[in-house]
């Protein structure tokens, strides 16, 4: 029905006549979109043939498959619904690359008593995963590729109709002379700044509880640089000095309590995350988008910006101000481990409770319209109390994720292994939300997973940097070039390059990097950088964007299609000729 009313082109006269007369839904041509602006629709939900139970059928064939079953996911919902999990199986099965190298080097540290800033063989494993992402994305693109071409949706571009929410006035149309609606260029600058500039306070307020669990974790110091001065909260800092509730060596309840700012931090994270996205869906319901791709990419734009800010500053603020790769380990191991905690609670135990719930109103509302004789309106009744199916937080905790391995691969080895288990509750966990929580989405016809694939892109091409930065910050790359470091003195500890002559992990001096030998270290950095970079593209111009059988079809139905079209333009022209023929005089 909706694909219907939305495919229905109508004019002025025959909204009329169905008693349409708002001048914004006059303007538009999409039936669909006309009844939502005038409030004769307001929902429009696809309900499940009950004879075939499809939806359980899928979760019947998911539930115990390694991978979920995209195809059998495509036939019912759609290509847009099924690229998720296609991602997703994808995802994983790459994982195991990373994570099989990720526990040989943790067995080796363990085994040797080495460290994460120490490990000869950890910067090796660094370029693995930097190389891998490259190479996995790419191989991606060959995937979504093939199953376009399989599900017939290659090429397919999502331009859609005009939002039905987009406010302006009605004009004639430069291009068609139809009326249209119409909004001023400056009233989306205006609106545009004032999304930057409330985005701008709430990041703000994150930064500021970031502040404040480092300080409750003892990361901060009040003898060290000025930046850091400036970041010191000493009531906070005291509660984790030796001895305090927060000291993190200490062991009462076994440690636990030295959790707990982490913890708070990340339910802060998820407060400020919940605050944030019905502030970005108004933002972004205030720049007044004219097509609805354009409001979509906006909102993931935002809450994507938001969301990684939260999760990543703290650990770019340890590994690149205060450059200390035991802190970075410690802190993404804590908060890798609680978000994925927390993803496990919420993916599993949140949605069979509210599944529980939703059966049981079920149950009450049936026989309540049973005994009133409209007992055929309680599927529909059903449908419209579950909640609507959206992607957009499953594809944002994925693409989280995929940053926490990329981005900081020597801080935690052992991500990507953790990853895959944690990814197999996922994708179960959102069957399970598709077959019994939400509403039957919306058939939708996408050829890729959209601005999703772009933000990957954009996390490969920051991985680069980030870990050939921490690898030259690192001992390893100390060992590799002694010639550039010196043992610390009492007045490095002064000036406030470090926090201690000895480095209390390894029992050792620690190193600074000697005068004038700074812009070696930066000159190094910068080649392997570059160097890495050329690796990165070599490979990705290397692998095709598609699998040779999928170009070779593409080829031969363009082909085909021409040689369609010169046939027509042909058998049009000899018409033409003896049309002309017969209207000259004999």
């Amino acid at each position: 029905l909706r694909a219907a009313l939305d495919g229905v082109d109508v004019g002025q006269a025959a909204l009329q006549a169905l008693h349409i007369h708002d001048p914004a839904a006059l303007a538009t041509t999409s039936l669909l979109v006309a009844l939502q602006i005038s409030g004769l629709l307001l929902e429009v939900v696809p309900l499940d043939d009950s004879a075939c139970d499809a939806r359980r059928a899928i979760w019947r064939s998911g539930r115990l498959a390694y991978t979920p079953p995209a195809d059998q996911i495509h036939a019912y919902f759609g290509s847009y619904v099924a690229l998720y999990f296609a991602w997703m199986g994808s995802f994983t099965n790459w994982l195991w690359a990373p994570a099989l190298f990720g526990l040989a080097c943790s067995v080796h540290m363990h085994v040797s008593g080495l460290t994460v800033d120490d490990h000869p063989y950890l910067p090796f494993h660094s370029l693995f995963v930097v190389l891998w992402s490259v190479v996995f994305v790419r191989c991606w693109d060959r995937r979504s590729a093939e199953k376009a071409w399989q599900w017939s949706v290659y090429g397919l571009s999502r331009v859609g109709q005009v939002r039905a929410g987009f406010r302006g006035t009605l004009r004639p149309s430069p291009a068609t002379g139809l009326m249209e609606r119409h909004a001023a260029l400056y009233e989306r600058v205006v609106a545009n700044f004032f999304s930057a500039v409330v985005t701008a306070a709430m990041l703000a307020a994150a930064f500021f509880a970031m502040i404040c669990s480092m300080n409750l974790q003892g990361y901060m110091e009040e003898h060290v640089t000025p930046l850091e001065k400036a970041f010191f909260i000493a009531p906070l800092a005291k509660l984790a000095r030796p001895g305090a509730i927060f000291d993190p060596d200490q062991q009462l309840f076994f440690g636990a309590l030295s959790f707990v700012p982490v913890l708070l931090h990340t339910l802060v994270i998820m407060v400020l995350n919940g605050w944030y996205r019905r502030v970005a869906e108004w933002l972004t319901e205030r720049e007044n988008h004219k097509m609805q791709r354009d409001h979509d990419n906006s909102l993931i734009a935002k809450r994507f910006i938001f969301e990684a800010f939260d999760c990543y500053i703290s650990l770019f603020y340890v590994g690149f101000v205060q450059q200390d790769i035991r802190k970075l380990r410690s802190e993404l191991v804590s908060l890798y481990t609680i978000d994925s905690a927390r993803r496990v609670i919420t993916e599993t135990v949140v949605p069979l409770v509210a599944q529980r719930l939703a059966k049981r109103k079920s149950v009450r509302r049936c026989q309540q319209l049973k005994k009133t004789d409209e007992g055929e309106l309680s599927e529909a009744l059903d449908a419209l109390a579950q909640p609507k199916y959206e992607q957009f937080d499953d594809f944002l905790e994925m693409v989280i994720e995929f940053g926490y391995i990329t981005l900081f691969a020597s801080a935690f080895p052992l991500a990507s292994l953790l990853s895959i288990a944690c990814n197999l509750i996922e994708v179960k966990s959102d069957l399970f939300k598709l077959a019994f929580v939400t509403q039957r989405p919306p058939a939708q016809r996408a050829a890729t997973i959209g601005v999703w694939r772009h933000l990957l892109h954009v996390i490969v091409a920051m991985s680069i940097p980030t870990n050939i930065m921490l690898f030259a910050m690192s001992e390893q790359f100390a060992a590799w070039a002694p010639w550039l470091y010196r043992e610390a003195t009492p007045m490095d500890v002064l000036q406030g390059r470090l926090d201690s002559v000895i480095d209390e992990a390894a029992g050792s001096p620690d190193l600074v990097v000697k005068r004038g030998a700074a812009r070696y270290v930066v000159l190094a950095a910068c080649g392997l950088e570059h160097l890495v970079a050329l690796v990165a593209v070599v490979l990705a111009v290397s692998i095709p964007s598609e699998p040779e059988h999928v170009a070779e079809e593409v080829y031969r139905t363009a082909w085909y299609k021409e040689q369609r079209a010169k046939q027509l333009r042909r058998r049009l022209s000899g018409n033409a000729d003896l049309v002309a023929s017969r209207a000259l005089p004999q």
